[in-house]
């Protein structure tokens, strides 16, 4: 930006409006001067003030290059009515967002609808954030990256090592996640560079985000972490650990229940050393990872049973059946059961989950959800009372159930006690959830039929949420 004006005018000053007479026509404000006075003292002033407020707060345009465009989305577009739909749900916090994101995934948000989705992403829980972000898609995450209002939002990609490198320990973590998602081999690889550096909040931290995938490539750098300082990262270390049975963890436990568990018959007899060796003590056999149990060696026990691979209990020949009809001294019979639920949910081994269920009649939720579909559906199918709306069972059973079985938790409801309770409160959610839509009907029909207003209010808040997720579907098919 050219000065000749301004310098033009301070040197007319200097030398006075009798002994010379300024050029503004080199002046950038030149076509303004001549609306001021005609003293050409007070105009070579006023002059000299509009060209330097000029310079001061003025720029001459400069051509700059053209961004980059958003890229391109191929998902087809949200329909309208879905989308209006979403935008009431997303309103009032619905619990049918999971199912409707979940519905929803095949699509993406129409433009109009993308700043509302990364506001709302904003001030989300962690679960529906990601997937408000996925339903943004790739242009949602070009227009978060051009706003530092929604840098919470954007996760650097996994090939952009800075963050890894020099960032804080949030963006650090989302860029690990991304990794983790893209290629867990390479995460872990990448984890393994930075561990002794790392501190122990960050380093459980960043092996949390292992037991998402775990797998064998994990093996090295968990069986580093068993010799931790932190506790608490060993502890971390010995439960994902837990999931890998063919890894070297499996098995030195499976050394130890052959060596310490004996079968006599029908009997299961087991001798815990005491004391325990350096190895059992780093392979976190000494943890009391659980409630609390009467003797040390109950605790080791449990979490003997925890670890090892569950087909280290089977003798040849056994079924896990055997294995759980055997008798076990009362000192260790609940510890054993406790560490086996445990194995079951880490491995997710179906055959074992089912057998428990046979045994006890119930199991946790963590174990539930290994237990096969239709084994769950027989044994419901069987149940009568207060078996028929166990929460566990019936929250482990996918949607939707078959009309049956959504029927008989239904006249169970009916009859059940307690209607202002928490349960019965969490069973008839769970029902509108699960069930087909074709209870809606029968929901509205017991609510008009009941004559406590508990009930009533429970049915037909579950007629409702049927009927709204069936035009959930309608409207996203």
């Amino acid at each position: 930006m050219s000065r000749d004006g301004i310098d033009s005018l301070a040197s007319t000053a200097l030398l006075g409006t009798a002994r010379a007479t300024a050029d503004l026509a080199c002046a950038h404000t030149a076509g303004a001067v001549g609306f001021t006075d005609d003293d050409p003292a007070l105009r070579l002033l006023s002059a000299a003030a509009l060209e330097a407020t000029f310079l001061a707060g003025a720029t001459v345009p400069v051509p700059r290059p053209t961004g980059d465009v958003a890229p391109v989305d191929d998902r087809p577009v949200l329909p309208a009515a879905a989308a209006e739909r979403l935008r009431g749900l997303l309103t009032v916090g619905s619990s049918l967002l999971d199912e409707w994101f979940a519905a929803a995934a095949r699509f993406r948000a129409p433009h109009a609808l993308v700043v509302d989705l990364l506001d709302k992403a904003l001030v989300v829980g962690e679960q529906h954030r990601d997937a408000m972000v996925a339903l943004a898609g790739p242009r949602g995450a070009w227009v978060a990256a051009r706003n530092p209002r929604w840098a919470p939002l954007v996760v650097p990609a996994p090939s952009e090592d800075d963050v890894w490198l020099h960032g804080t320990a949030a963006p650090r973590r989302r860029w690990f996640e991304k990794l983790r998602e893209h290629d867990p081999a390479a995460a872990v690889t990448r984890l393994t560079r930075t561990w002794s550096s790392e501190n122990a909040a960050t380093r459980q931290s960043l092996l949390e985000v292992l037991g998402r995938r775990t797998g064998g490539y994990d093996e090295a750098l968990l069986e580093t972490a068993l010799d931790d300082r932190s506790s608490k990262v060993r502890e971390t270390a010995v439960r994902l650990l837990r999931r890998l049975p063919e890894s070297a963890f499996g098995r030195r436990m499976t050394q130890r229940v052959h060596d310490w568990a004996r079968y006599d018959g029908a009997t299961l007899t087991l001798t815990v050393p005491d004391p325990l060796d350096a190895s059992a003590i780093r392979d976190g056999l000494g943890l009391r990872l659980g409630p609390a149990l009467p003797t040390a060696a109950a605790h080791v026990v449990r979490s003997l049973a925890a670890s090892a691979p569950m087909s280290a209990w089977c003798p040849p020949a056994t079924t896990p059946d055997d294995v759980l009809a055997a008798t076990v001294s009362d000192e260790f019979d609940t510890a054993l059961r406790a560490g086996w639920n445990t194995a079951a949910a880490y491995h997710r081994n179906a055959e074992w989950a089912a057998a428990l269920l046979r045994r006890d009649g119930t199991v946790g939720a963590h174990v539930a959800g290994s237990v096969p579909p239709d084994v769950l559906v027989t044994h419901l199918r069987a149940a009568s009372g207060r078996t028929l709306l166990d929460a566990d069972l019936l929250g482990a059973l996918p949607a939707p159930w078959p009309l049956d079985v959504a029927q008989r938790v239904l006249t169970a409801l009916y009859t059940a006690g307690a209607p202002k309770s928490r349960q019965f409160r969490a069973l008839t959610e769970l029902l509108a959830h699960r069930a087909p839509f074709e209870l809606a009907e029968l929901c509205a029909d017991a609510a008009t039929r009941t004559d406590d207003i508990d009930r009533l209010h429970r049915f037909s808040s579950a007629a409702d949420t049927l009927t709204h997720r069936r035009i959930l579907h309608e409207e996203l098919s």
